[in-house]
């Protein structure tokens, strides 16, 4: 059991194939609040989060900042205290991470971070499930395709931690550069699709090239273009080779139509097991 859960190294591997692993207990959020905090847009994670609390039993609390006196200059010292008050845990998405820190000090109930600049646990540990469900196995090779966003980080981190799992990077030299991650890491980095063995590759993953953190940048994308996912690229893979993205998709951007609409893509699986991952995760917080 854990309290918070704020990136994918709060946990080691044990924890997370325990997760991965883990049956649905009825109805073990009975008599729990839990309020989800969104200062972001969402589809996907607050939906999931939403039926998946609701179906273990609990209650959720949708809270808008604009409804709360925070935006009346209160502070955020106060406004976590308060929802300690009531609430027994928070799903958080912020647009700065170090706001998850912050708040862990004055809520003294469980913390969920639902996505951060840096970090999208949720999504990587959805990924691993749905990885694990559609191989039997974690032992996949996976080609990152695109940015170097905080979904890609979480995955990092995960690569670091499930040995069996091989991870690709590839994304322009300027990006790789600028994020640093490959100074301390076993995944591999690379701007030339040449240098990589598309034939061993299991998965190819992308995301937006500009994400919600990220302001329009015609440059950025510009640089990114020949980084998206097209059906050269997946003919070159592995015969079985899945395509996956967290959504939203721009299509014709990262990925091609006819790629995201293919028989190897399964990312509408992938949106689903966010729920039937979260539901999981859930029961394996301390609340």
């Amino acid at each position: 059991m854990i309290k918070n859960f704020f990136n994918i190294s709060d946990l080691d591997k044990e924890k997370i194939l325990t997760i991965l692993k883990s049956e649905k207990k009825s109805k073990s959020l009975q008599n729990k609040h839990i309020g989800l905090l969104f200062e972001k847009y969402s589809t996907r994670t607050r939906l999931s989060f939403a039926v998946g609390i609701s179906d273990l039993g609990g209650n959720v609390i949708d809270i808008r900042l604009d409804d709360l006196n925070i935006s009346r200059n209160e502070s955020f010292e106060d406004t976590f205290r308060a929802m300690d008050c009531y609430l027994d845990g928070l799903i958080y998405r912020t647009s700065d991470h170090q706001k998850l820190v912050e708040a862990a000090k004055y809520f003294n109930k469980p913390i969920i971070n639902a996505l951060s600049d840096i970090s999208h646990p949720c999504q990587a540990l959805s990924d691993l499930f749905t990885i694990q469900e559609h191989f039997n196995s974690l032992e996949v090779n996976i080609l990152w395709m695109g940015d170097m966003n905080n979904v890609c980080y979480s995955l990092v981190e995960a690569a670091n931690i499930i040995n069996d799992m091989n991870l690709i990077i590839c994304s322009p030299k300027s990006i790789i550069n600028e994020k640093n991650w490959h100074k301390n890491t076993n995944v591999n980095f690379t701007n030339d699709l040449s240098n990589i063995d598309l034939s061993k590759i299991n998965c190819v993953m992308t995301d937006v090239f500009v994400s919600m953190n990220d302001e329009e940048s015609n440059e950025k994308v510009s640089v990114l273009k020949s980084y998206s996912v097209d059906s050269e690229l997946m003919s070159k893979t592995s015969e079985k080779c899945i395509f996956m993205h967290c959504l939203p998709a721009k299509i014709g951007l990262e990925v091609s139509e006819e790629v995201f609409r293919s028989n190897q893509s399964i990312v509408w699986r992938q949106a689903y097991n966010r729920m039937v991952l979260q539901k999981k995760l859930l029961q394996f917080i301390n609340w």
